[in-house]
């Protein structure tokens, strides 16, 4: 009968070393409450845009949630300190890929596919760091969320999807150095 409690405690003091603390618990909830935050801001955002209206709700996984979840979607906020409750100025979705996945952008550019679908792994694979989209609700906001991106993306060479380059001031474009195609080389 002591074997068969000392088993009960064990099992116990097992289970109980397998729970997370409180704090891990609290910092999750927070995770979890922020990711599904900006997924409903992001999809809100995309859904005011005619180039996103024809998209599913199972694109949201490759078009949203995997972005998100490996830090590729820059969100913009209103600079004044009063707005800080505002809502998303804009945001940028952007990958750092491998050479490999770099190729497969640029033929998905060369067929015409928009938005761009990457895998999961693909994200965060290398270290040439492609933007894929700029949302924002005009042209002003676009150019300012572009402008500040070169915060988030500090290190290496910047390939832009060819939209960009028609929703945003050539000029902008120019100062921040970055470049719609890789030296030497048109996509069409």
């Amino acid at each position: 009968m002591s074997n068969e409690g000392g088993r009960s405690a064990s099992s116990a003091k097992s289970a109980r070393a397998d729970q997370p603390d409180p704090e891990t618990l609290e910092k999750l909830a927070g995770l979890r409450a922020q990711v599904r935050e900006n997924f409903g801001k992001i999809a809100m955002a995309m859904m005011a845009l005619s180039r996103y209206r024809h998209q599913t709700i199972a694109d949201l996984q490759h078009l949203v949630l995997e972005p998100l979840l490996r830090d590729r979607v820059a969100l913009a906020y209103p600079s004044d300190p009063e707005t800080t409750q505002a809502d998303v100025t804009g945001m940028a979705i952007w990958a750092s890929v491998s050479d490999e996945v770099d190729t497969k952008i640029r033929e998905q550019i060369r067929s015409g596919v928009f938005p761009i679908r990457l895998k999961a792994d693909e994200w965060n694979s290398g270290d040439i760091n492609w933007l894929l989209d700029v949302i924002a609700p005009d042209q002003a906001a676009t150019t300012r969320v572009l402008a500040n991106f070169k915060q988030v993306v500090k290190d290496g060479d910047l390939r832009l999807h060819p939209l960009i380059g028609r929703i945003v001031d050539a000029e902008v474009l120019k100062k921040m150095g970055a470049s719609a195609t890789p030296p030497g080389e048109t996509i069409q």
